[in-house]
């Protein structure tokens, strides 16, 4: 945990995000419920880690990022000082939890990934909304720049960091990508995520852009999610 945030920390990331669920209320549409029931229990973050976490981005000089998977949990987060939350898209329509995060935090970040157009819509108009493909890892042919163009944000699940540099290139406000110690390492997610030098590379990208004339104002803050 303290590894992953230090190093993200010195590669210059933003904020470092982390899901905050009870394995038992999760939302059955979420991809592979059932299946991957215990691996949820074995991965959920206990209050304590939720406390460690948050002073551990302190110390580093890093933003926490949590995604509420359920309205406990959101507010469990409002009780420890957190002003910006995520949710995710099986949780669009979660409309109690969508309006206590509406109503008790600065920001909320919605992943559209797995929601519907017109629902998509209705997010873009009142919450920061993610552009997502929930495919993982997803091609990048799948990926379409003129939709993401809607959106606030970029949930980027493909192979490598260029859909996301380009992401920047058309001014999204969140860049988020899956961090990883290695894409050898077991497990689907790895191969897909990034590593400390492509983070710093997106950072450095992104550094580089900003100082652009024509891109200012147009800061892209980099995400890593760091659950896996």
């Amino acid at each position: 945990m303290e590894q992953g945030i230090k190093l993200l920390a010195e590669a210059g990331v933003d904020y470092i995000k982390w899901q905050s669920f009870n394995a038992e209320k999760l939302n059955p549409a979420w991809p592979d419920y059932e299946k991957s029931k215990e691996y949820y229990r074995s991965v959920e973050l206990s209050p304590s880690d939720h406390t460690f976490i948050i002073s551990k981005c302190k110390e580093y000089g890093m933003k926490p990022l949590f995604t509420a998977f359920s309205l406990d949990k959101a507010k469990m987060l409002k009780e420890l000082g957190i002003n910006i939350v995520k949710i995710a898209s099986p949780d669009a329509d979660n409309e109690p939890l969508m309006q206590y995060c509406t109503e008790n935090f600065s920001n909320m970040l919605v992943s559209c990934g797995m929601v519907s157009n017109r629902k998509a819509h209705e997010i873009i108009k009142y919450h920061t909304a993610f552009y997502c493909v929930s495919r993982y890892p997803c091609p990048k042919n799948e990926i379409d720049f003129d939709k993401m163009a809607l959106f606030d944000g970029f949930s980027d699940h493909t192979a490598d960091i260029e859909c996301a540099k380009k992401a920047i290139d058309m001014g999204m406000e969140y860049i988020e990508r899956h961090f990883t110690l290695g894409k050898d390492l077991p497990g689907n997610d790895h191969k897909f995520s990034s590593t400390v030098s492509e983070f710093k590379e997106l950072v450095d990208y992104r550094n580089y852009k900003a100082k652009i004339p024509l891109y200012k104002g147009r800061w892209s803050n980099v995400v890593g999610n760091g659950d896996i």
